[in-house]
């Protein structure tokens, strides 16, 4: 029987939601986090992982040199979307690392405002990437976070990826010109202490399931 899923997953069918640490902290992080969720992201690049080589000689036939394994380095991760007039949440979460430096509650933008309120405990996230599943084209699934709200099923998702302990590094909108016809872009960086990859089951789509 003819199956749907064949081929390799999309590198376009992707959610990025992000998650506070600080889950019972007192409202600016996790209120920011919330909205951050919600939101849709063009890009996301720089998912890897180096493990560092510790070489180790000793006597004997000393022809070539013992490779040990050192410390795993994960590399920063990118995410890209378009700036709106309204969406701030990029842009907010990396003023916060300024807020911590200041300390909690009386922390500065960096211009001079202070933060105002309690920050919680901590400023880094967990960040979740959904890869979903090959379109079918009865078009009998959804996007939806939440299928409550639909009486279409969810998307099935393929790849599950997880970064821990995420905080941004650095924050940048592309350059401006009076020139072009483009869209301003706006690109976070995020450091985090690693990550996991969770493959769903499996099973094939049939198009006699599909009704098809």
């Amino acid at each position: 029987m003819a199956t749907l899923r064949t081929d390799p997953l999309r590198n376009f069918k992707f959610r990025v939601s992000i998650s506070p640490n600080d889950v019972a902290g007192d409202g600016n992080l996790e209120d920011l986090a919330k909205s951050l969720s919600t939101l849709g992201f063009a890009q996301m690049s720089g998912i890897a992982v180096t493990n560092e080589v510790i070489p180790y000689r000793e006597g004997g036939m000393n022809t070539h040199p013992h490779k040990m394994v050192g410390q795993s380095d994960f590399a920063p991760v990118s995410l890209a979307r378009g700036v709106f007039a309204t969406q701030d949440q990029l842009y907010r979460w990396q003023q916060f690392i300024h807020a911590w430096q200041g300390g909690i509650g009386g922390g500065s933008h960096g211009n001079g405002q202070v933060v105002g309120g309690a920050l919680g405990t901590d400023y880094r996230c967990t960040v979740t990437v959904h890869v979903y599943d090959h379109p079918v084209t009865n078009s009998s699934y959804t996007y939806d976070v939440d299928p409550s709200t639909e009486s279409k099923p969810e998307l099935p998702k393929r790849l599950t990826v997880k970064l821990y302990n995420a905080w941004p590094g650095s924050y940048s909108i592309s350059d401006l010109n009076a020139g072009d016809n483009g869209i301003i872009i706006q690109q976070l960086q995020l450091h985090h202490e690693g990550f996991t990859m969770d493959w769903a089951p499996t099973t094939e789509v049939t198009l006699a399931s599909l009704g098809q």
